[in-house]
């Protein structure tokens, strides 16, 4: 385990991230997070994802239990985007902001996040995400299938039912096209997957698993960018969630329904958190088979009342200074007993 101060290589992204375990220890006179989990109501009329309720756009959610999926009303992407005509230079690029977005409702229950729901309802919620995958895999224009959650006022949702979306891209957006490239090429050099062989690691093994299940572990990052970041890695290679058996996507909405537990219980509040599902990218680059689907978990807080925020030298420098060692995050997390 490092000192207080250590670089490590964060093989996925290219770049450096700085552990400064010392940087937890400064004075702290700034703003602080509210630790307190609001309660909700079951059902909120005024809520546009709740069953029933007519949205802003005039449509109407169906009396839906369980999951539902619907086009984003006010979307980044759209299948309907204008065309445009600017002259194509260096300095005045422009193309159709063509794709999809979709708003996946995890439960017909407001008051209800992934951690509180019983771990049954999984099961229907991981079928929702690899449909939803197929959905947008299936549109020729879509270049890339993105699916996320945004967890928690603290990193500024619009609407706290619980739900995630999902973005059919008209391009390979810039962190997938690094991650697809260092993957190629660790596949290239060595005859391997990269994620496979980082789960595989002793650094990891010895120190950095929270988990590990028939077809999945839990595990820390050996750089980890945010405090107390973890990913879900397959323990065999597979591209997108389409590959996925069904043992295999029942298993992740079980593993990853534990990891969002832990969170609860380690920070003693439902936890903010953005997760990412890392499915290769759609177009047609040979590279993508050297992809290896995985999630990544980045809650932005700590510590229970601080947030991790991105400064000046974060910003200017695009290197990520963490201020837990990723060693001691994963043994807290492990101890939690979940």
């Amino acid at each position: 385990m490092s000192g207080p101060w250590e670089r490590r290589w964060h093989p996925l992204l290219d770049e450096w991230v700085i552990i400064s375990s010392s940087s937890a220890s400064r004075p702290w006179s700034g703003a602080k997070a509210n630790a307190k989990t609001t309660a909700l109501a079951k059902h909120d009329a005024s809520c546009f994802l709740c069953p029933g309720v007519t949205r802003a756009s005039g449509e109407k959610n169906p009396d839906y239990t369980g999951p539902f999926a619907f086009d984003n009303d006010f979307a980044t992407f759209a299948s309907h985007a204008p065309q445009t005509n600017d002259t194509q230079s260096l300095f005045a690029t422009t193309a159709p902001a063509d794709g999809r977005c979709r708003v996946l409702c995890w439960s017909e229950r407001h008051d209800m996040t992934l951690a509180d729901l019983p771990v049954s309802a999984m099961a229907s919620i991981t079928q929702l995400w690899r449909d939803e995958f197929e959905l947008l895999q299936a549109n020729p224009a879509v270049k890339q299938a993105l699916l996320f959650e945004n967890k928690g006022v603290e990193i500024g949702v619009s609407n706290l039912h619980p739900h995630g979306q999902a973005y059919g891209l008209p391009f390979v957006s810039a962190h997938a096209q690094r991650m697809r490239d260092a993957q190629a090429r660790y596949a290239n050099q060595h005859k391997q997957n990269l994620l496979i062989s980082m789960l595989e690691h002793d650094s990891v093994q010895n120190a950095l698993v929270v988990e590990k299940a028939t077809h999945w572990s839990v595990l820390v990052p050996f750089a980890a960018r945010f405090a107390y970041e973890t990913w879900i890695v397959p323990h065999q290679a597979v591209t997108n969630l389409s590959g996925l058996s069904d043992d295999a996507l029942l298993e992740l909405g079980e593993v990853y329904h534990r990891q969002a537990q832990r969170y609860d219980e380690l920070f003693q509040r439902q936890s903010p958190n953005i997760t990412h599902f890392h499915n290769a990218p759609c177009d047609d680059d040979a590279n993508n088979q050297h992809w290896c689907f995985h999630m990544a978990f980045q809650p932005p807080l700590r510590e229970p009342d601080k947030l991790k925020y991105l400064g000046g030298f974060e910003s200017a420098a695009g290197n990520i200074t963490n201020p837990v060692q990723p060693e001691v995050a994963a043994g807290r997390l492990r101890e939690l007993g979940i």
